[in-house]
């Protein structure tokens, strides 16, 4: 499991640039959203939340990547 304080530049796993944040929940779809998922930008992660869901995705090697949280 990838940890980190804030979202990598660059994926620990494979070194791709290509980071996506995940959009959870159930959100209005727009032109901007279709743009943005079109680029990789946005992942959708799903209506369900959890306390423990990734908050990014490398888009080339499908890393999941958390967070960092103080426990």
């Amino acid at each position: 499991m990838i940890r980190t304080k804030r979202k990598p530049r660059k994926c620990p796993q494979c070194g791709s640039s290509r980071i996506a944040n995940i959009l959870y929940g159930m959100p209005e779809f727009s032109p901007e959203l279709a743009k943005s998922l079109k680029e990789g930008k946005i992942e959708l992660g799903g209506c369900c939340i959890s306390n423990d869901d990734p908050k990014w995705k490398c888009t080339e090697c499908e890393a999941d990547i958390y967070k960092e949280t103080k426990e």
